[in-house]
């Protein structure tokens, strides 16, 4: 049996009673999670909030006996109120509370009103009725008489406080007829549960702030106020969210699938009941008329005032990536022939467009950042791979939004491939703990450049060719290119001119995949040596031929293209020379197929020369710099020739050209040229240095802004010819050619200092004659010379002053 169950049984006189809601207005919720249930401590006191308590009847008796008070409460003109414990309900078991001190009931029969208001809890704020609730809440949970006589009290103050009860209390005691004797107690325990019941009122510290939260890190948030457990009930109202509460902390963790932005009201929550209901005052009038004056009122609770909380979040996703680079016939990072996988440029677009993604597109304090690669552009997401364990990456980006690779420079030996590369960020992505990020890393591949080329093996029969099958050819990688050797032997074919040929030797992807190489489209870019390595009966072997490749680069060490030059190794002819345009491998690997025509023991292909050059000063570099500059500043050019012949004749011609700021030419002209011939040693060598002198200490006299550059360009004239009327056989002569240009370094002129005028203090009266020697010095005050000259001519002065000739 309950405590109040057993004080009731001596209380018998009753009055049927209508119960009357008085009702707050809430802001409404959205709710669809289950009501989780918690235990916390309010104030010393535990319980266990689960749903909304259940209701209170709506039609019930009050329960009262006057003979037996708890204790006497004296109003301000001193008149002792007896204090009875009030029950409501046909069990007598629920307490409720007296709202009017002093307040008589005029008899026992009349009937309670209809009203559904009441005077005296209208006068109050919503914050008012909620502590009175939470205080009588608190005496409840603990049943005993001396809690409810202390919640009694403290309704009495609270509403003395409020300024609307009819009668203040100015004081309590207890007599020899009160169920209690200690008044100190009832008075102490009117102020500890009226603070208590106001911190439950009180929210988190937190509440109504907006916190930033990154996606996949945990985030604590503690309330300093220390009231978080009054608060056993919360939900979430953001997808991907989750959270957890313990003791004043909520730890809270968004994935990826949430939502980027702010959440307002992310995270809510509550004490009791449902965050959409709002819990009734149940307020029950005894007799006479709804203000509460001529009729008692009394008020019931079964539950805290409902106290609501909410924390908002400003969600952020970052997502990290990293593109790695092979080679797509490996499938690793292993290259073919000479070609090299670094040194290419990767950009990071926006998916399906062809706009790159700006570095200024990072989040609230999460800059894009590049971690492995260098950049080549500020404003863009443009890398340069430089280790292929790295790769080229960047960090922080919004990972709701889809990306693209792409790639803008194709490393030396590889085609510029014109496929993208997706990147997504899911919860399939791996999480980076330390950045923070999602990863999604691509691999791509790129096709190695390669070359196909063919040949008519002929055996010189009286000066007629037959071709001749059966000879086997091997082409062997040499220096750095990688490889096995190809073997390949001549037989009857289709040549690129679509006739049907004996001899037909042909070099292609097949024959490379079937010597164990990678790439079946064709020899991969690099050097090799040809060579006949299994020659039929009765013939000769034709002479071995080499294959180099060579990159073609411009100032800044960009790859513009290729050269690659098939050259006899006996008689040092070339073959045949292709130059293939960067350009044109785009999306393309196949550099070339090219027919080298028929090849007997002596070459007939008529040969021409070639000539490059690499000008250079005397520290080996392409720049006159200011140490170097004088009246005889040498300068050099070393000349690299093919199938240059004895007897040939060389001119080389040294051009000095100035270029405004704009880039636009102002003065080119030939200030050197230089003749030699083609000797012996320049024969095996193929190459020759040559010299000369230039005077740059003018050079620094341009107009600002301007550029000074010395170009060197050769002709290579046949032997016997004249070069001044004769075409040549070789020309050299690109102007622009960054290879034979020499670049005048600028120095910026130091400013004259100005030249204060020195007073004349010596004075000379005497005029030079005719005849007078020219050491003579002539000085004379205040004039100045305008002509003078010596040697018999008369000397013109002019007066500063006057101006008037003398």
């Amino acid at each position: 049996m309950s405590k109040w169950k057993k004080l009731l049984n001596a209380l018998t006189s009753e009055k049927k009673v209508t119960n009357w809601k008085m009702r707050k207005v809430k802001k409404v919720f959205v709710y669809g999670a289950a009501v989780l249930g918690m235990v916390a401590g309010v104030g010393g006191l535990v319980y266990v909030s689960t749903a909304l308590a259940a209701s209170l009847p709506t039609d019930t008796t009050v329960h009262w006996d006057n003979d037996k008070p708890l204790y006497y409460e004296i109003d301000q003109n001193g008149v002792e109120h007896p204090k009875p414990l009030l029950t409501v309900g046909g069990d007598g078991v629920t307490p409720a509370w007296c709202l009017g001190l002093g307040v008589p009931l005029p008899n026992n029969t009349t009937q309670a009103q209809l009203d559904s208001t009441n005077a005296i809890l209208n006068a109050l704020s919503d914050e008012q009725i909620a502590v009175i609730n939470n205080v009588d809440y608190l005496a409840q949970k603990d049943g005993s008489l001396l809690a409810y006589a202390q919640a009694q009290h403290a309704t009495y103050l609270l509403l003395d406080e409020a300024g609307v009860s009819e009668n203040q209390t100015k004081d309590l005691i207890v007599k020899d007829n009160t169920l209690l004797q200690d008044a100190d107690a009832i008075k102490n325990g009117a102020n500890t549960l009226i603070n208590e019941a106001k911190k439950m009122r009180e929210l988190p510290s937190f509440n109504g702030t907006t916190i930033q939260l990154i996606q996949g890190v945990e985030k604590t948030v503690t309330d300093t106020k220390g009231v978080l457990p009054n608060f056993p009930n919360f939900k979430s109202n953001a997808d991907g969210l989750t959270q957890s509460v313990l003791g004043n902390d909520v730890k809270l963790k968004a994935d990826i699938t949430s939502k980027h932005g702010l959440i307002s009201n992310a995270l809510q929550f509550w004490n009791t009941g449902l965050p959409t209901q709002a819990l009734p005052y149940f307020v029950y009038s005894t007799d006479g008329d709804s203000t509460g004056k001529l009729s008692q009122s009394v008020l019931a609770t079964k539950d805290p005032s409902q106290a609501l909380a909410n924390l908002s979040v400003n969600i952020i996703g970052l997502g990290e990536t990293t593109l790695l680079k092979h080679d797509a016939d490996t499938n690793s990072t292993e290259t073919q022939g000479e070609a090299q996988l670094v040194g290419s440029v990767w950009g990071l677009y926006k998916a399906g467009t062809d706009t790159l993604v700006n570095y200024s597109e990072g989040q609230d304090g999460y800059p894009v950042t590049v971690t492995s690669g260098d950049k080549t552009d500020d404003k863009t997401i443009q890398l340069k791979m430089t280790d292929l364990t790295k790769g080229v990456g960047v960090k922080n980006l919004d990972n709701s939004k889809d990306y693209e690779w792409g790639e803008l420079v194709a490393p030396e030996g590889y085609e510029l491939s014109t496929k993208r590369y997706p990147v997504t960020f899911d919860s399939s992505s791996s999480f980076d703990s330390g950045t923070s990020n999602y990863i999604d890393n691509v691999t791509a591949t790129d096709r190695p450049l390669v070359f196909n080329f063919m040949f008519t093996k002929a055996q010189d029969v009286n000066g007629s060719y037959t071709g001749l099958n059966g000879a086997e050819f091997t082409a062997t990688p040499q220096g750095t290119t990688k490889g096995n050797p190809i073997k390949v032997s001549s037989g009857t074919g289709t040549d690129t001119n679509g006739y049907t040929v004996n001899g037909l030797t042909v070099f292609d992807g097949k024959a490379n995949s079937a010597a164990g190489n990678p790439n079946e489209d064709g020899l991969a870019g690099g050097d090799y040596l040809v060579e006949e390595t299994k020659v039929p009966d009765g013939t000769q072997a034709i002479n071995p031929f080499t294959i180099t490749t060579d990159s073609v680069k411009d100032k800044d060490g960009n790859v513009t293209g290729y050269t690659i030059v098939f050259k006899d190794t006996v008689t040092h002819q070339v073959i045949t020379t292709l130059d293939v345009s960067a350009d044109k491998v785009v999306g393309n690997n196949l550099m070339f197929k090219v027919n080298l025509g028929t090849l007997v023991d002596k070459p007939v292909t008529p040969v021409v020369p070639t000539i490059k050059t690499k000008a250079h000063t005397a520290d080996g570099d392409q720049t006159i710099e200011k140490a170097e500059i004088s009246k005889e500043t040498p300068v050099y050019d070393k000349v690299m020739m093919t199938n240059a012949e004895k007897g040939d004749q060389m001119v080389a011609s040294l051009h000095r050209i100035v270029t405004d700021k704009d880039g636009k030419t102002t003065d080119s002209k030939v200030i050197r040229t230089l003749n030699f011939t083609i000797d012996d040693e320049t024969v095996i060598s193929q190459e020759k240095q040559i010299q000369s002198t230039i005077d740059a200490t003018k050079d620094g006299d341009v107009s600002e802004g301007s550029t000074v550059t010395y170009v060197w360009t050769e002709e290579l004239f046949d032997e016997g010819t004249n070069p001044d009327t004769d075409k040549p056989e070789a020309v050299h002569d690109d102007l622009k050619d960054q290879d034979q240009t020499l670049t005048v370094e600028k120095v910026k002129a130091p400013t004259p200092k100005p030249v204060t005028p020195q007073p004349v203090t010596k004075v000379a009266s005497v005029l030079p004659t005719t005849g007078s020697s020219t050491g003579d010095m002539l000085a004379y005050g205040g004039m100045v010379i305008l002509l003078s000259t010596l040697g018999g001519t008369i000397y013109y002065m002019k007066n500063k002053k006057s101006s008037k000739e003398e």
